[in-house]
């Protein structure tokens, strides 16, 4: 005679032990997500400051030596009006991104502010300051969230030790009594869900990702790793920019290329 099992299930197959397990080991694989957090983050920083850093100034330095080059072509009779007008349009972005990188990324440089500021109002038809202001007062303050209550730490003694038995311990205990355990997995997550958030949060701010960004800890040195060699490429390029200001021919030839490139982007936008 076959026996009917049906009534003795065990308690694997009840939803309340289905979520216990689920949550337990989306709480260990929290843990593990906030662990390396707090071990990549000193490694980044001490990587950032020794090697990206360095190079971010000169970078700043460079753009702002671009622009007083670019003003001077403006100036100059060898050029048409429509590679002036180039020039004084790329004089306004360069000065824009330089007075950025100083003022709001707090990037360490030697450059006349004053005359970057100057540059940028003759060049971009605006005064930086008074833009940077209004640009402060439209962004509206996050409101904070409030702090979920954490778990008894008898409860989550409880748990440690239940996700950690066999299968006969786990099946020795009721729906009820899961249910109450799940309660504290819910808070217990809804407290780490804060705390990796906290460190997400102030490693944006402090390195000026995107706030909408999301970052896996995980990708953090390889991505500082491309950042150096994108920042050691970029400065060869810069380089080579200040390079053609000896000439104005050199200067025409590449503003040329840089208007059949603009219009290129251009169109490739337009279809898009």
């Amino acid at each position: 005679m076959q026996e009917n099992t049906s009534a003795a299930q065990p308690a694997s197959g009840t939803p309340q032990r289905q979520r216990f397990e689920s949550l337990a080991q989306k709480l260990e694989a929290q843990r593990a997500r906030l662990r390396l957090w707090q071990t990549v983050l000193p490694e980044y920083q001490k990587k950032y400051e020794e090697a990206l850093a360095p190079l971010e100034t000169v970078e700043v330095e460079l753009k702002a030596k671009l622009v007083a080059c670019f003003d001077h072509a403006c100036k100059q009779k060898e050029l048409t009006k429509a590679e002036r007008a180039l020039a004084s349009e790329i004089a306004a972005q360069l000065a824009q991104e330089t007075l950025d990188a100083i003022v709001l990324d707090g990037t360490p440089a030697e450059c006349d502010m004053d005359r970057l500021r100057a540059l940028y109002l003759k060049h971009g038809g605006s005064d930086y300051d008074a833009q940077l202001d209004e640009d402060e007062e439209g962004g509206a303050a996050d409101e904070a969230a409030r702090p979920a209550a954490a778990p008894a730490p008898q409860a989550l003694a409880e748990i440690e030790a239940l996700a950690a038995a066999g299968p006969e311990r786990l099946a020795e205990i009721d729906e009820d009594r899961y249910a109450q355990y799940n309660q504290a997995l819910e808070a217990q997550l809804a407290l780490l869900a804060g705390a990796i958030a906290a460190e997400e949060d102030g490693f944006k701010a402090r390195y000026h990702f995107d706030p909408a960004q999301s970052i896996d800890p995980a990708d953090l040195m390889e991505d500082l790793d491309a950042e150096i060699a994108d920042a050691q490429e970029y400065i060869g390029e810069l380089d080579f920019e200040l390079s053609q200001f000896v000439d104005m021919q050199q200067v025409k030839a590449w503003l040329k290329a840089m208007k059949q490139q603009l219009a290129a982007t251009r169109r490739r936008e337009g279809r898009g």
